[in-house]
């Protein structure tokens, strides 16, 4: 049901798009492992990563069926696609956990790295998320 929901509102985009309009795909890229740093003086250090949960991993690659769906119908064209990476800072670890006790998306449990087992817990702390952006032009 996502999938098709996905692809009627692809079409229905196509549909209202003027002639030579573009679209842009943006969403958090459940591919990619978010990074959990923490401040090391001026810069952040990664010290640990966390998963997508499996229903939006689900959800995801569901959506990315949908957009391969819609250009091989030639619906759009992929201009160019791009990762970023945008940075959630927090004052310390204890608002790092409160954020992911509550978050949809992101998994709460941290894969620590081994410099990240060693490390204290004090000091400000970051969730690095990978999103993606694609551009599609109307064909």
């Amino acid at each position: 049901m996502a999938r098709r929901g996905m692809v009627d509102a692809l079409r229905e985009a196509h549909r209202v798009l003027a002639e030579g309009g573009i679209l842009i795909d943006a969403r958090p890229d459940s591919r990619v492992d978010a990074r959990v740093q923490r401040a090391s003086g001026p810069r952040f250090v990664t010290v640990g990563a966390l998963g997508t949960r499996r229903d939006t991993a689900l959800d995801d690659r569901l959506s990315d069926r949908a957009i391969g769906a819609v250009k091989r119908a030639r619906l759009f064209r992929g201009r160019r696609a791009r990762r970023w990476w945008h940075r959630l800072p927090f004052a310390g670890f204890v608002d790092l956990r409160a954020y992911l006790s509550g978050h949809l998306r992101l998994q709460s449990r941290i894969r620590w790295t081994a410099a990240g087992r060693r490390a204290g817990r004090e000091g400000a702390f970051a969730i690095e998320r990978p999103l993606r952006f694609e551009v599609l032009d109307k064909i």
